[in-house]
């Protein structure tokens, strides 16, 4: 199984309605989600999962973002409204957003720190039925403190770390293969580099399922900026059905005028890669192509969207096929 780590952001979360609405979000595919936003986007998401009857996993203590400030804004702005008919409406879409959050066929997820343990120890939190996400390589020691007493229904962990010799439960693999470069130009400089070969190895090494961060990185941003060039960033597998990341990088970098034309030199790049024609022909590469053909800039946000889908879509096409 792939479980892709996404951190919630707009796109992020329209990436994956997308693939359930168009039917390409593979069963073997299970996101979890990191929520930064208190967002209609992030609920309407849950719930298209709800209706579907798809699992997805949620962090309840994110540690990025705004999420839980927003959710506590929320709140105060209900307790300081003093017209009633608009503090009756916040308190009724507070309740929705409530009531989809707290749906039973969302898994509970947590991000393994010693406040967690704590309350797992003291049974404020039902550790064996909540899925427990290590992203510290340090974890291990409390689980070699504490054992079974805190492994979680799967314990997510750093791919070559301490864990595999500790824990005995039903394990998921990270790992962020993304080598995220500090500008998008420095990809012309290693426009080609190997991401993962986790799909490959995670059952022979006791996994029951691999993650990672896809084209975005661990690394969590707040905000972007208008960079000097365009990166359009490709996975794919390598001949040996390793995966691979090609990264397709616009031509006029001199300034950050006419993104236009900068999506168009990378577009350019990735129609005429020789790799292009075997590429998987999912609903992200075509709607990236047809932004192309009818000479339509979707924006810098709209254009990882796409990427993301596609490598989301691939994934779950090869698990299918194995």
């Amino acid at each position: 199984m792939y479980y892709p780590y996404l951190r919630g952001r707009q796109n992020e979360l329209l990436c994956l309605r997308e693939l359930l609405n168009a039917g390409k979000l593979s069963t073997k595919v299970i996101p979890i989600i990191e929520p930064v936003k208190f967002s209609s986007t992030f609920f309407s998401t849950l719930t298209k999962f709800i209706e579907l009857g798809r699992t997805v996993i949620v962090i309840r203590n994110p540690k990025v973002g705004s999420f839980l400030k927003e959710l506590t804004d929320m709140k105060m702005n209900i307790e300081k409204q003093n017209d009633e008919k608009k503090k009756i409406k916040l308190q009724e879409t507070l309740d929705k957003y409530r009531s989809v959050w707290n749906d039973s066929s969302i898994q509970k997820a947590y991000i393994v720190d010693s406040d967690i343990v704590s309350k797992i120890l003291e049974n404020k939190i039902a550790g064996k039925d909540t899925v427990m996400i290590n992203l510290k390589k340090g974890n291990y020691h409390f689980y070699e403190e504490y054992g079974d007493k805190i492994t979680g229904k799967y314990t997510v962990v750093p791919k070559g770390e301490d864990f595999e010799d500790i824990i005995e439960d039903e394990m998921i693999m990270l790992e962020d293969g993304y080598r995220k470069a500090k500008r998008n130009i420095d990809y012309i400089q290693n426009p080609d580099e190997a991401f993962s070969r986790n799909h490959i190895v995670y059952k022979k090494r006791g996994f029951v399922g691999f993650s990672d961060f896809s084209i975005v990185g661990n690394e969590y941003e707040e905000s972007g900026f208008a960079p000097l060039a365009i990166a359009i960033h490709i996975m794919y597998f390598g001949n040996k059905e390793e995966l691979r990341v090609h990264h397709f990088v616009s031509e006029s970098n001199e300034s950050i005028s006419d993104p236009a034309r900068k999506f168009e030199e990378a577009m350019n790049s990735l129609i005429e890669w020789e790799g292009f024609d075997d590429l998987p022909q999912t609903i992200g590469l075509k709607s990236l192509v047809e932004c192309y053909d009818v000479g339509k800039f979707p924006g810098l946000g709209v254009i990882k969207k796409y990427s993301l889908m596609h490598h989301i879509e691939m994934m779950g096409k090869y698990l299918e096929a194995k």
